[in-house]
């Protein structure tokens, strides 16, 4: 039968076969070793340590950080130096402290983590967009503070108000720690690893509890949630992770069994 190639197109075609044979392994190998997503951006920001500003952070203003042993301190700092590094942080206006910020957001993303295996938000989050205060959503053209857009896996701080919510570490109120929550329950979402399953199984629980008459007639008389819980269960639920790490002794004698359901669902004792 004739041949339709010249030697030259053979040759062409082979010489491109062989090229993304070649991509395929070094894909595969960079996924398998590495442990994340072989991309340019991954690829071309190596994990940086961590300077002495963060790690004063840490030390002030992440009080959680001291309660654990001295293993999960080490754990931490790693994921801390990989979450800095491996996100794209996007910068509008005149920001001076953006090493600051990115541990602020850092330290939000891997203390809401640190029971869990999965720590990289690698389906939910690709870049963080921060503004130097209140902004103009370009979505709902309202004015945030805070926002997460699953769609594009993006989410967008006000530099001020991320900077707040560290600045009082027990009122409940912690932007980074909000923000990341709704972000984890999109990540989570179509994964079926036993870590998920255990998390949406605690949310399903959550929810129901929730939505009963009684639940909400004792969250509108509570002094433990802000208002905005009741707004609907999502953001109950972002609100009472920031509950969970900033008033954890209260919410547990005020709602044993919810402390109990969030500490399963993040593998946190």
């Amino acid at each position: 039968m004739e041949s339709y190639y010249t030697e030259t197109e053979k040759q062409f075609y082979a010489l491109l076969l062989a090229a993304g044979l070649f991509f395929v392994i070094i894909k595969v190998a960079y996924e398998y070793f590495a442990n994340e997503k072989f991309t340019l951006f991954h690829v071309f920001h190596p994990i940086k340590p961590i300077g002495a500003k963060e790690r004063q952070f840490i030390s002030q203003f992440l009080k959680p950080f001291h309660d654990f042993n001295p293993e999960q301190r080490r754990q931490f700092l790693k994921r801390f130096a990989w979450f800095k590094s491996k996100k794209r942080f996007i910068f509008y206006g005149d920001i001076q402290n953006k090493e600051e910020i990115r541990a602020y957001v850092a330290a939000s993303a891997i203390l809401v983590t640190m029971g869990m295996r999965n720590f990289k938000y690698q389906n939910s989050v690709s870049r963080i967009v921060v503004y130097p205060s209140k902004y103009c959503s370009r979505i709902s053209r309202k004015h945030h503070i805070g926002e997460y857009n699953p769609r594009l896996k993006t989410l967008v701080f006000s530099a001020e108000d991320l900077k707040e919510g560290y600045g009082i570490p027990n009122d409940g109120v912690n932007l980074g720690i909000h923000e990341v929550t709704h972000a984890l329950m999109i990540e989570t979402r179509k994964k079926s690893t036993w870590e998920a399953m255990r998390f949406k199984v605690g949310l399903m629980r959550l929810k129901n509890q929730y939505e009963t008459a009684h639940f909400q007639d004792k969250l509108k008389s509570s002094t433990l949630f802000r208002e905005y819980a009741q707004s609907n269960f999502v953001e109950y639920f972002a609100v009472l992770v920031e509950v969970f790490f900033e008033q954890p002794i209260a919410l547990k004698q005020e709602y044993p069994g919810v402390y109990q359901y969030v500490g399963k669902m993040l593998n946190y004792p």
